[in-house]
């Protein structure tokens, strides 16, 4: 007997209840810890073009009723290009917004990132100052200098720190 899977359309109508109640959580969230405006965009861009083109057809209807050439130039020329122009200046500033509101989310990223890497700095020094201690170092400082020196005098043999050690 075979399982039965639920249909696409139930997933689909669970996944958007799940974001709408995702959505009035984040609206009614007071502690800020969410940005919601970049969700809204897509949406308040829809009504600022709708509301604009409305508002030209009103005043296309307006110039007709003074007079059939101004409602003709509203019609072709003023309109379409008011139109576009509020929608380009609209559309770069919520673009600008967007990008403020990623560059925040990347800098909050960043100190994130920070804070880690400040944690396994204090480690690392903790371990440098571990290996400093080890006799080890001082003998691989000693071979060096002992082998360019093996030229020099036999009796001016001391130890020199390893150069290719960065401390």
């Amino acid at each position: 007997m075979k399982k039965t899977q639920p249909p696409e359309d139930n997933k689909d109508d669970k996944q958007n209840t799940n974001n709408i109640l995702t959505f009035f959580q984040m609206l009614f969230d007071f502690s800020f810890s969410k940005f919601i405006t970049v969700q809204m965009f897509p949406a308040l861009y829809f009504v600022i073009l709708a509301s604009t083109l409305f508002a030209i057809l009103y005043l296309c209807f307006e110039a007709f009723l003074t007079s059939i050439a101004r409602g003709m130039f509203f019609l072709f020329i003023a309109g379409p290009i008011t139109f576009i122009a509020i929608a380009t200046v609209v559309r770069a500033l919520m673009e600008f917004y967007i990008v403020v509101f990623r560059i925040a989310e990347n800098i909050d990223d960043m100190r994130l990132l920070s804070n880690k890497i400040t944690g396994l700095t204090d480690t690392m020094d903790e371990v440098k100052g571990l290996t400093r201690k080890l006799p080890f170092w001082n003998i691989m400082g000693y071979k060096n200098s002992q082998r360019e020196s093996d030229d020099a005098k036999p009796s001016s043999i001391k130890p020199k720190k390893n150069t290719n050690w960065p401390y």
